[in-house]
């Protein structure tokens, strides 16, 4: 039953130990089979027997002894109920219904029972007075989900005439002709309904949010919400179950304030970065995630196992997990086996993906080679592509065709400098759609099964997705399974024990080239960006693979299609992970009860990848080996790491209540263990190109490794205190020690107290409290510690190696020298002081949370004093600089519930806002060296330039140059290849001389003399924000959630291509359509960009920041949209199906934002300043969900 209100307490259910074994033991599909026998099973829970040895006792401690020897669970309203009523009993192995029906006889309570619940309330009046008509109304019950409410209360107004819903929500009443029917259950709002000409109603009661007291995880338990006196925010699986997504990443995205998660990467299986308010310290540091307790990875885990994740903030509610959680901690609880009977679901989705950025791109060989040559030129004195004017007039005749024309072939044979045969290129070739799908396809299958007995609760969940990539040529896919199972137990009536197992499987395999999207090794590139002209295609006439033009040095692109369409350069990434937990809870006394728990991890990351020796051809019938890095090599190679991990943990709890006070202690003990291992091989020249396997090399064999251990022992406790729900207190800390650190400082202790003040529920707000329901003010103060080093930093370390050249044939090894350590290296500290506020008005439909925290983060490891070159080495880390971050967040959510047509229509709508700032507050750097931190620097600060625009004439160019050198800058401009280009012109970019040097530079870049740069911006995210919008009626449900950011610089970066285009590399694959208006011209002075000059974005006037192509990143995405239908329970009774909902659902479906070009991806420049990730997209998806 799932409306429980005013609970004490819960007791799981029961079973016995063989079944546990067994469970562990036996697979997925055994679990079907012995689902069967659990049924059998279930019927006797309606008699079971109790006894109860006490002859004078109260009607609390009677049910408290029922439910401690029963798996029954009483719900009841303490202002109906008597508790405190003496009652003398003695009972030896009764049923309960008979020990209820004695107690409750003529006392005005009566009760039902469904299941393991059992509903205690008033009983209705049936006495009816003489009318001179009545007649008979019928119903059912049901709450908003269609579930029958049982023992709900149907009164005709006025008078006392009523009855009570059985089993199955059903009422029958005798009424007057014109009677009104209250109808009330406690948790749900009252409904009045007149009976008028109807024979038979179907009600439908709405929630009532006010009684709800929602239950917060934190770290080793929970807490009413109401009660908490830390920063903690929670968002449940309601907050995301409509939503067809595959990464816990996804889900928390936008919905929790200051929880920052960033993508970066349209890569199948990407993860998001996760920050808790903003910067940690400058070497780092992220949150710590447990799931279930245990260190895990949000995007391993099933998102439809997910009941919960709690965020906690600030030191207060982080300070029970010690040196792991100085920067936050998620906290992840899967979901558990629910009372009752057998139910199997199974749920699927099926979608594509499709571009989210402009890919409209100059397809025309004559104006893409026009645009990179007259760019190479200006700069360089040659053509890129080094296409002759006849080459030219050639590409000019076939500029219109869309596709080739037989008389216009886009590859003719004509005769080189030699008078050898050799073709040439003239096409319109569409390189972007050639590489990059349209859209991909995706899907998501998932299943579970839970059930439970008097004896045992079960569930076992399993899914599996997959997504193809955007590579058209051999198309890269990712592929994840999961599978869980969670078992309960009660050994006896005081000893419970449990088993959470979890595993995880991934794939991800790829053609082509070993590289990332942003990365160039080896001459070669996973991104096609460079070199693949409009006027280039992959294959010749004859079906051989192109590589070089033979008429420039450059190879067609840097090789990505060679490796492509060759079908056997390819990799595999494999990442398996198994967790299970083993736990016992004993409950010793009633208020003292005491938990533990071991829990074994191991991952395991597999990579294999393949590279064979690419061929091409230039000449007609002649092939030739590729010169490029990475496609003239032969090579398997070979990699396995893996990390076990131990995790044991033992605690107690104990609750006292005496009169108005409360006190909860917790305290308990921690240790961790972890090993890492790595072993790579590689081999080359293989006999086979298809066979992969190391015992076919006959070339170079290598072989590699590493392995590295550390371990982490703490102690902890938590101490709440509260007087009569006003007054809160808790304070908690953790002893640490850990092996990342010198003996003499590996523990550290860390402690923190927090405090509440409940204003809502003091007497003078008595004339407030309709309107106000929960008004608290709450302050936190705590240290944490950060062990997030290397794991042998404090230990001076010789590395190996081999040297680059031959000594008699062979490579000589090398042990280089150790580079020094500080002996005083310890803890970073983190403090967090908090303030907040949470008020809860108008029957608590609308909500507001907020915070205001300062974060110090202290003793940061970073360089010591600067040493004299003859020493020998680099400075070693010491614990010398400090931070402090300054944040607030704030949340804000409205929920109701009203009728449309007679049937409830309920809305949300939550919204959240954040932002900080981070300031070095100390380091080593007297000088002020701008290139390094210095005391008072923002984090994030961009130093620039202040541009002017554009030059109007050349004489106003020259007349500039005559008092301001602008040289130093216009480093292209300087080096171009005649007289004339070499000039400061029109078209080109006046730069201020802030400083009045006369000449433009850094000075001596330092805060006293910057030359002529200022602060002009911050690459730190400002103002984060989330609107969260949700609906249902009839069935229908809709969702959207919207998330961006208020403002983040960015200048582009010298290797950002899509953003300059051939002002970078004037080789430039896709040039944007309409490029040529964006260029300066004496016909187009207005233009975005300067006169035409390759590569003055990599090291000249556009390399360097400036106010005038300083980019804000300040996005919204509507990040999801779904609407849903779930079919009518009366229309799927009689096909034995509970629940069937179908919907339609996007992610990511617009993106509004101040970026200056629409081929960028706001969030593609988060991951790579040069914005060169994996592509990013938007996704249209389908799909259903059904319990049995």
């Amino acid at each position: 039953m799932k409306n429980i209100f005013y609970r004490e307490y819960y007791v799981p259910l029961k079973s016995n130990c063989n079944y546990i074994f067994r469970i562990m033991k036996i697979t997925f599909l055994l679990m079907f089979i012995f689902t069967a026998g659990m049924l059998a099973s279930e019927a006797n829970s309606q008699n079971v027997k109790v006894t109860i040895a006490e002859k004078n006792m109260n009607v609390r401690q009677l049910l408290n002894e029922i439910e401690e020897q029963t798996d029954y669970l009483f719900i009841y309203n303490k202002e109906e109920v008597n508790l405190n009523r003496n009652i003398a009993i003695k009972a030896k192995n009764k049923p309960v219904s008979e020990i209820l029906k004695n107690i409750f006889e003529n006392t005005g309570i009566v009760y039902a029972m469904e299941g393991n619940n059992i509903v205690l309330m008033k009983e209705p009046f049936n006495a009816i007075p003489q009318v001179i008509q009545h007649k008979k109304i019928t119903g059912i019950i049901t709450d908003e989900k269609g579930e029958p409410i049982i023992g709900a209360n149907v009164v005709e107004k006025g008078i006392q005439n009523g009855t009570i819903t059985d089993i199955d929500g059903n009422f029958a009443l005798e009424v007057n002709q014109n009677a009104i029917l209250e109808v009330s259950y406690i948790g749900y709002l009252n409904k009045s309904i007149p009976v008028a000409d109807n024979k038979s109603l179907s009600i439908i009661l709405i929630e009532d949010t006010k009684t709800l007291d929602e239950v917060v995880v934190v770290g080793y338990g929970t807490q009413k919400k109401v009660n908490l006196t830390g920063a903690v925010s929670q968002v449940t699986a309601e907050d995301f179950k409509d939503r067809p997504i595959t990464r816990m990443t996804q889900a928390l995205q936008g919905v929790i304030p200051n929880l920052n998660v960033t993508f970066g990467s349209g890569k199948p299986g990407t993860s998001g970065s996760l920050n808790i308010r903003g910067n940690t310290s400058i070497n780092g540091g992220s949150p710590l995630v447990l799931v279930d307790g245990v260190p895990g990875t949000l995007d391993r885990i099933n998102v439809n196992d997910v009941e919960s994740v709690s965020v906690l903030k600030d030191a207060s509610a982080s300070a029970i997990y010690g040196a792991r959680a100085a920067f936050g901690v998620i906290l992840v609880t899967t979901k558990s086996a629910k009372d009752g009977k057998t139910q199997i679901s199974y749920s699927n989705n099926f979608g594509w993906i499709t571009r989210s950025t402009n890919t409209d791109f100059i397809t025309s060989g004559y104006w893409n080679a026009k645009i990179n040559d007259d760019a190479m030129y200006n700069c360089l004195g040659y053509r890129a592509t080094k296409y002759s004017d006849e080459d030219y007039e050639q590409l000019l005749a076939r500029v219109n065709d869309k596709t080739e024309n037989p008389d216009r072939p886009w590859v003719v044979i004509s005769k080189n400098a030699k008078g050898e045969d050799m073709y040439r290129y003239y096409a319109n070739f569409d390189w972007y759609n050639y590489f990059y799908s349209k859209s991909r396809p995706k899907q998501e299958h998932n299943v579970s099964i839970s059930g439970a007995n008097d004896k045992m609760k079960y569930l076992v969940t399993g899914s599996y997705s997959s997504e193809d990539g955007v590579l058209n040529i051999n198309t890269d896919k990712y592929q994840r399974f999961n599978m869980r199972s969670k078992v309960e137990s009660d050994i006896t009536s005081w000893l419970k024990f449990s088993n959470n197992t979890h595993f995880f499987k991934s794939t991800y395999d790829w053609h082509g080239l070993p590289t990332n999207f942003k990365e160039v090794s080896g001459d070669v590139s996973n991104n096609p960006i460079y070199h693949y002209h409009a006027a280039y295609v992959p294959k010749n006439p004859d079906g051989t693979l192109t590589g070089y033009t033979g008429i420039n040095s450059y190879p067609i692109g840097y090789g990505l299609h060679n490796a492509l369409e060759s079908g056997k350069m390819k990799g595999q990434d494999a990442y398996n992970e198994f967790t299970t937990t083993f736990e016992f809870t004993a409950k010793i006394l009633k208020n003292l009860s005491v938990t533990a728990n071991y829990t074994y991890n191991q991952d395991q990351h597999d990579n294999m990848y393949r590279q064979i020796k690419i061929k091409y051809s230039k000449y007609p019938g002649i092939m030739e080996y590729s010169s490029l890095g990475e496609l003239k090599v032969d090579k398997l190679t070979e990699a396995v790491s893996s990390n076990k991990y131990h995790v044991i943990n033992a605690f107690t709890n104990y609750e006292l209540s005496l009169g108005k006070h409360s006190i909860k202690a917790m305290g308990g003990f921690n240790q961790e263990y972890k090993r890492y291992k790595l072993i790579s091989t590689s081999g080359q020249e293989l006999l086979s190109e298809t066979l992969n396997d190391l015992n076919f090399v006959t070339g170079e064999e290598l072989v590699s490794g590493g392995a590295s251990e550390w371990a982490l022992r703490g102690v902890f406790y938590r101490l709440n205190y509260d007087y009569s729900g006003k007054y809160l207190f808790e304070t908690s800390g953790r002893y640490d020690g850990t092996s990342r650190f010198p003996k003499d400082s590996r523990f550290g202790f860390f402690p923190s107290f927090s405090a509440g003040w409940r204003i809502s529920e003091e007497g003078f707000f008595e004339s407030l409290k309709d309107r106000v329901n929960n008004f608290k003010v709450r302050y936190s103060y705590g240290s944490l510690g950060n062990q997030n080093v290397s794991t042998y930093a404090y230990i001076s370390s010789m590395s190996t190696g081999q040297i680059s050249y031959l000594v008699d044939n062979t490579k000589l090894n090398v042990v280089n020298n150790p580079a020094p350590v500080a002996k005083n290296l310890t803890w970073e500290k983190s403090i967090t002081n908090n303030l907040g506020m949470d008020i809860d008005v108008l029957n608590s439909r609308l909500s507001f949370s907020g915070d205001y925290y300062i974060r110090d983060t202290k003793d940061m490891l970073t360089k010591g004093k600067v040493l004299p070159s003859v020493f020998g080495a680099s400075e070693p880390k010491e614990n010398a600089a400090d931070l402090r971050t300054k944040g607030w967040e704030l949340s804000l959510s409205w929920k109701d519930k009203f009728e449309i047509m007679n049937k409830p229509f309920s809305y949300s709508l939550t919204a959240v806002l954040s932002d900080y700032t981070s300031k070095i507050t100390k380091f080593d750097n007297p000088s002020g060296i701008l290139t390094s931190y210095y005391e008072g620097q923002q984090l994030g600060e961009i130093w620039g330039y202040t541009y002017d625009g554009f030059f109007k004439t050349t004489e106003e160019a020259q007349a500039w140059a005559a008092i301001v050198n602008q040289d130093k800058i216009n480093k292209r401009r300087v080096q171009a290849p005649t007289a004339e280009l070499k000039k400061l012109q029109a078209g080109d970019i006046k730069i201020l001389d802030l400083d009045g040097s006369g000449i433009i530079d850094t000075g001596e870049n330092t805060l006293s003399n910057p030359g002529d740069r200022r602060v002009i911006g911050n690459t730190q995210p400002r103002y984060s924000y989330g609107l969260n919008m949700s609906a249902g009626w009839n069935g229908f449900d809709f969702s959207a959630l919207f998330q961006g950011i208020g403002k983040q610089n960015w200048y582009p970066s010298t290797e950002a291509q899509m953003f300059w285009h051939v002002y970078a590399r004037p080789y430039d694959s896709f040039i944007p359509s309409n490029f040529q208006k964006m260029m300066w011209s004496e016909d187009n002075p207005n233009a975005y960009f300067p006169f035409l000059r390759g590569y003055t974005a990599q090291n000249s006037e556009l390399s360097v920041a400036n106010n005038m192509y300083l980019q804000d990143l300040a996005y919204c995405k509507l990040r999801n949209l779904t609407i849903g239908y779930t079919l009518p329970s009366s229309l799927l009774s009689s096909l034995k199906v509970s629940n069937l909902r179908v919907y339609v659902s996007g992610e990511n479906l617009f993106t509004w934002t101040k970026l200056d070009t629409d081929y960028i991806d706001p969030e593609e420049t988060m991951e790579d300043p040069a914005a060169r990730g994996y592509p990013m997209g938007k996704t249209f998806s389908v799909g259903a969900e059904i319990s049995f």
